[in-house]
């Protein structure tokens, strides 16, 4: 295949997944097993490509990455015309040495954001100053901070003094204890047990 023929193959792939949807499907699968295209990409003993689509396993996943970059950047464009107000948004992937890595960090927020015209709510990771560059630059309209707002009931109040933030107990997370959830500290409370 060529380098034209690669990206009119990832293009395929994501109008296929529109003709799914419109005909009713929920999902749909990228199927990049067995001896379908995309496996023989994958696949050392099938790819004997010498380009950027061969040799290491970067290379050789890079085809199968334009194929999900093509069909979630299609997703994201069509929710805009759904009317939805809010699209939340996080990367909590590895993608480093992939063709996606440059969607680590504030990279998702800067390639999606032109593309989704609603809402768009930063998650994932967060901290004052990020979410504060990150509403500043644009990039996104709000910022969530869930995983925070567990483990510290007064978040509001640690952001505004730029006081710490206690950590998540993760052994209390998703269990059927009562512990967690509900029982962290204040700011207050927690100076005064260290003082304790």
């Amino acid at each position: 295949m060529t380098r034209d023929e690669i990206r009119q193959t990832a293009a395929d792939y994501a109008r296929a997944a529109r003709n799914a949807i419109y005909a009713g499907f929920d999902g749909v699968q990228i199927l990049a097993a067995y001896l379908y295209l995309l496996a023989q990409f994958l696949n050392h003993g099938t790819n004997r490509r010498t380009d950027d689509y061969g040799g290491p396993i970067e290379g050789r996943a890079r085809f199968l990455f334009e194929v999900v970059e093509a069909m979630a950047e299609y997703a994201i464009r069509e929710l805009s015309g759904y009317g939805l107000h809010l699209l939340i948004m996080g990367n909590t992937t590895d993608f480093t040495g992939t063709p996606l890595e440059p969607l680590m960090g504030d990279g998702m927020f800067r390639h999606f954001r032109p593309i989704f015209r609603g809402t768009l709510i930063a998650n994932t990771a967060m901290d004052a100053e990020r979410g504060n560059r990150l509403i500043a630059d644009g990039l996104a309209d709000l910022v969530a901070f869930g995983r925070s707002f567990i483990a510290n009931p007064d978040l509001v109040e640690r952001l505004r003094t730029g006081a710490s933030f206690a950590e998540i107990d993760w052994t209390t997370v998703y269990g059927s204890r009562p512990q967690g959830y509900s029982d962290y500290p204040p700011l207050e409370q927690e100076s005064l047990e260290s003082i304790a």
